[in-house]
């Protein structure tokens, strides 16, 4: 159960995630954060606990908006989501069940060259652990995962049996001037096209980890909170 509670909980702030990187920049940094704390108001501003909370956004016809009460306290705000958004919704939740069908699958061969000059390939990686990050210069919930990304990379870097690439589309010049405001310590593929379209991307950031023997081991759409300790509980179980 606590397994099941937790997929629902990344894939309901994926939905969320997705759905702010639609509003303008000043709303998205009025991100949504979601535990088993968080206070959450139907309609009429009665509490919901998560369970309902969670039936209610698996329907597709709920939304939520951020909010704060008269003493200054968080909250989550239930609301009817719009018919564009219930399209988002269940188009999140057909992407999500994909990359579910996609774990223990053989991945498909790729090759890819990072900034620095050394090559990643499918051949060179047989054996290891590789740890993928696809994302794009202007994407708020690929930044604000960068800081745990961070983390992990410093905390694995040194092992062999581990291999990391940030892969995006961008151009290296774009990618120098974003660098600068935010550093991003994984090796970094630019102009990646071809990569991102042969593991089929469609939404981000995603973050696949792949094992030893060449498998899907996790894929995480979307930006959500912790997801520093989601990859390494993946790259633990795959080692």
């Amino acid at each position: 159960m606590k397994h099941l509670v937790y997929t629902t909980l990344l894939f309901l702030f994926s939905i969320i995630q997705f759905a702010n990187s639609q509003t303008p920049e000043t709303e998205m940094n009025k991100q949504i954060m979601i535990d088993e704390n968080t206070i959450i108001k139907d309609e009429k501003g009665k509490k919901v606990d998560m369970m309902t909370f969670m039936d209610l956004m698996n329907s597709g016809n709920w939304m939520v908006d951020s909010k704060k009460d008269e003493n200054g306290t968080d909250y989550i705000q239930l609301r009817k989501a719009t018919d564009a958004e219930k399209v988002m919704v269940k188009q999140m939740s057909n992407s999500f069940e994909e990359s579910s069908k996609l774990k223990g699958t053989k991945v498909p061969d790729f090759k890819m060259t990072d900034s620095k000059g050394n090559l990643i390939t499918s051949e060179n990686t047989k054996g290891k652990i590789v740890v993928l990050n696809f994302w794009f210069t202007t994407c708020k919930p690929c930044i604000m995962e960068i800081p745990e990304l961070n983390a992990i990379y410093e905390k694995y870097k040194n092992n062999k049996d581990v291999v990391f690439a940030s892969i995006t589309f961008n151009t290296q010049k774009e990618i120098d001037a974003f660098l600068l405001k935010h550093p991003l310590k994984y090796p970094i593929i630019p102009n990646s096209e071809a990569v991102i379209n042969t593991f089929n991307i469609n939404s981000y950031p995603t973050n696949i980890v792949i094992d030893k023997k060449g498998n899907y081991s996790d894929i995480i759409s979307g930006g959500f909170p912790e997801i520093g300790d989601h990859i390494e509980h993946a790259i633990k179980e795959a080692l």
